[in-house]
């Protein structure tokens, strides 16, 4: 078990012209909370410079969850602003963060591409691209449960040097085997929560469930060898 320092955050995310034409509804609903400006943000998503931070961004998805080439664009792709989006007299972004979701499925494939955008120094916007699917652990959490799961895998074949988290999926609130459900109250969504991952390498896919137990401290997370599934 470890604790995995950092609070959970928001869940975790096209082509840019897609993108921006996709999201009139979630983005004001996102920024009438954070104060972004929803029109100048929307003009920042059809921009050179956001589609150049995005193609950095497709390029590194690891080809195991999206085959090069494959489009990223859908109707169903959303962006929810995770830190208020402030923008420079040339409509370019000062500061901020935002999600970024893309629904991908067929040939095999049927999982969410997630990407972070932030904004560094000078205007530079920077993409990390998060695990795939629906996971609800922050960036701090998947690199800490990375090691638990990818642990869990190497028990079964151990000469196997590369592995791959080729989805993601929230299962429920609770601990393994709660049954999918609405949280009854605010405290229950705040609380514990179980995933299955899907670990690929040489050939083999497993379904690994992990459990993420959040607490004043951090998030402790467990995981069961006996648990992982192949197949």
């Amino acid at each position: 078990m470890v604790k995995a320092r950092g609070a959970r955050r928001s869940r975790l995310s096209t082509s840019a012209a897609v993108l921006a034409a996709a999201l009139a509804g979630d983005l004001s609903a996102s920024s009438a909370r954070a104060q972004t400006d929803p029109a100048k943000f929307r003009a920042f998503l059809a921009s050179d410079l956001y589609k150049a931070a995005f193609a950095v961004a497709r390029d590194a998805i690891p080809p195991a969850v999206l085959p090069p080439r494959s489009d990223l664009s859908s109707p169903d792709s959303t962006v929810t602003i995770a830190k208020d989006v402030t923008f420079a007299k040339n409509g370019q972004p000062r500061s901020g963060a935002w999600w970024s979701r893309s629904p991908v499925s067929g040939c095999g494939i049927d999982t969410v591409i997630n990407i972070f955008f932030s904004v560094g120094e000078r205007g530079r916007i920077i993409p990390v691209v998060a695990l795939p699917g629906t996971t609800h652990a922050d960036l701090v959490l998947q690199r800490d449960a990375l090691l638990y799961a990818f642990t869990g895998v190497k028990l079964r074949m151990e000469s196997c040097p590369d592995l791959t988290v080729t989805n993601t999926r929230f299962e429920a609130y609770g601990l393994h085997g709660s049954p999918p459900r609405e949280p009854a109250t605010e405290a229950e969504a705040r609380g514990p929560w179980w995933e299955t991952w899907t670990v690929r390498g040489c050939g083999r896919a497993f379904a690994v469930p992990l459990e993420f137990i959040p607490d004043a401290t951090g998030t402790t997370i467990n995981q069961s060898p006996a648990r992982i599934r192949e197949g």
